[in-house]
């Protein structure tokens, strides 16, 4: 099947090309239709100028776009039938509910019963259709939100692109607009490509999370894939593993601190067979409310652990277990995994 979006060795450069800053390098992505895909990494990565060059607003300076199998590198915004939703919500003060969704159709020149009828539809998919008249400045940030993606909706565009729609709403309202931007894009069926620094929320909604670093793809695949599986050190610190033991007999390795146990260190106990055991000493604990994480110093460097209790204390010495099942071996932290 054609993929909706697809990007051959795409990069682009902001300045002179002997001077210049490659801001995207030699990306290859395939979006599949009907799928949510996100860009996720940090700030700089890359995320938003690949989701502007796909939109049209930036050229690439090497490779090509194809939308719906065609060439569409040279192809201007307005032809590209994308719709967008953005950080800023960037709705119209002064318009309607109604208005503002239904703005794109009317710039398509589409009827003005269609306009009306589409754009009572998107309101209701997004449960604003009892606000039709209402001003945007008259709504909560997570209803304005929720405008932004009925009229991007509204224009049935062949890929839905959203740059960082949630950052701005507090931590709860963030979670329920994850929820309803995932049942709206099932709903409809669309296509999306959303940027996110985010990790919690790649996870959630992505079929596909593709994962850059200075421009440069470093993993890319089902999150139930990359999550348990980190190609290297840069996407395993991303995704939350901040263990990086030495490990006889191991190369490059990681553990997340919830499969880390800790015991008390009892001279002539039996070692596990089914875990490398390390020795340490407690350096802090951090009561987390149904947990504690705690600290641990080992000859090789820090450790951390998600523990059950408190039953621990600085200065104490304990026995490190490390599952062996549970150790992800890395590639050279420098090494891009493309779509391992």
């Amino acid at each position: 099947m054609t993929p909706v979006v697809q990007l051959d060795g795409v990069g682009h450069r902001f300045g002179s090309a002997a001077n210049g800053v490659a801001a995207v390098s030699d990306l290859d992505l395939a979006v599949r239709r009907g799928t949510f895909t996100t860009l996720l990494g940090p700030s700089g990565c890359g995320k938003t100028t690949t989701l502007r060059m796909i939109a049209g607003f930036i050229r690439p300076t090497s490779g090509r776009i194809l939308l719906e199998g065609t060439d569409a590198t040279d192809t201007p915004p307005e032809r590209r039938n994308i719709g967008m939703v953005f950080q800023s919500y960037a709705l119209f003060p002064h318009m309607t509910l109604t208005d503002n969704v239904g703005f794109g159709l009317r710039a398509r020149r589409r009827p003005a019963a269609e306009v009306r009828k589409r754009a009572g539809e998107a309101l209701e998919l997004v449960g604003l259709s009892h606000a039709a008249d209402r001003k945007p400045g008259e709504l909560s940030g997570g209803q304005q939100q929720r405008v932004a993606l009925a009229r991007a909706v509204a224009i049935e565009p062949s890929v839905l692109l959203l740059d960082e729609p949630l950052s701005n709403l507090d931590a709860r309202l963030r979670v329920q607009m994850r929820q309803e931007l995932l049942r709206v894009q099932r709903e409809t069926g669309l296509t999306a490509i959303l940027v996110t620094h985010d990790q919690d929320e790649a996870l959630q909604l992505s079929d596909t999370m593709v994962i850059l670093n200075g421009g440069r793809l470093e993993q890319q695949g089902d999150p139930r894939t990359v999550f348990p599986a980190p190609a290297n050190r840069f996407v395993a610190q991303f995704l939350g593993y901040d263990n990086f033991p030495e490990v006889p007999g191991f190369g490059p390795v990681t553990i997340r601190p919830e499969h880390v146990r800790l015991t008390a260190a009892v001279t002539g106990e039996e070692a596990a067979t089914d875990s490398v055991e390390l020795a340490g000493t407690v350096a802090d604990v951090t009561y987390q409310g149904s947990h504690c994480l705690i600290g641990v110093d080992t000859a090789g460097g820090r450790l951390n652990c998600v523990h059950p209790g408190d039953d621990f204390r600085p200065g104490e010495a304990v026995r490190i277990l490390l599952p062996r099942h549970r150790l992800v071996e890395l590639a050279d932290a420098h090494t891009p995994a493309g779509a391992r």
